[in-house]
């Protein structure tokens, strides 16, 4: 289950724990078991008020970036380092976009927040 856990994490960073447990058909306890593992040997962390998952070897810039896209403007408090003042850093463009390029289930996020998103910076 662990390994099942990591490559799902791996290969579409930041779901939470309920979308984990829907997209792997496992139970939630099961499931916050094999995290918290996950967690304390560092191969994987969290991130957000409603906290997102991803591999330790994402850059948390990106990851950052990756919880702005999938749970969209109301994460703007919680991600702070990716403002400029009130608006969001022009850099950011770029690391949402290389995202969603690299990781193809990021898209189905997209639709909702992606305008939302661009029009802030």
């Amino acid at each position: 289950m662990e390994a099942l856990i990591l490559s799902h994490i791996s290969r579409c960073p930041g779901p939470y724990l309920r979308q984990l447990q829907k997209e792997l058909a496992a139970p939630l306890g099961t499931l916050d078991y094999y995290l918290t593992k996950l967690l304390r040997r560092g191969e994987i962390y969290k991130l957000g008020r409603r906290p997102r998952y991803f591999p330790s070897q994402l850059d948390e810039l990106q990851a950052w970036a990756i919880y702005l896209l999938r749970e969209g403007p109301r994460a703007l408090e919680e991600a702070g380092r990716l403002k400029c003042g009130k608006r969001l850093c022009p850099e950011v463009r770029d690391l949402l976009l290389r995202s969603v390029e690299s990781y193809e289930c990021l898209r189905r996020d997209l639709v909702d927040n992606f305008i939302i998103l661009m029009s802030m910076l």
